[in-house]
């Protein structure tokens, strides 16, 4: 590759990293804030909600809490089949909110390929030793 070529890589691959990421800290502070109570009333029957309640408290907690709520709306076949996710929850569960948790979530996971493809062609091209 030239320097040019070089550069718009890093900057594409970087600011894409960043603007997932961006999008991601952002959605998990504004769910943590202000829709924490919603989604615990929106999922009051599901048993892997109702177990991860207690330890919502704090930053740390919140965080664990939205990450496994995030797991179970992203799959929620196998949330279902688990038993942490109650299937009457998932039919009742508003689509705006849904959609919200499944893209900040998406976001966190197209943040982490984006970090994996360009930790490979840095590797690969030599900028790493």
């Amino acid at each position: 590759m030239t320097k040019a070529d070089e550069t718009w890589f890093v900057l594409t691959f970087g600011g894409m990293f960043f603007g997932l990421a961006f999008i991601s800290v952002v959605g998990q502070a504004y769910l943590a804030l202000f829709r924490k109570e919603a989604i615990f009333r929106f999922l009051s029957n599901s048993q892997g909600v109702l177990v991860r309640k207690p330890l919502s408290a704090g930053v740390l907690g919140a965080y664990f809490m939205l990450a496994c709520i995030g797991s179970y709306l992203l799959m929620p076949s196998r949330a279902i089949k688990g038993g942490a996710l109650d299937a009457g929850d998932l039919l009742n569960f508003p689509s705006t909110l849904l959609c919200l948790i499944r893209f900040v979530y998406l976001s966190e996971f197209g943040s982490f390929v984006t970090m994996i493809i360009f930790l490979l062609v840095a590797s690969f091209m030599g900028w790493i030793e």
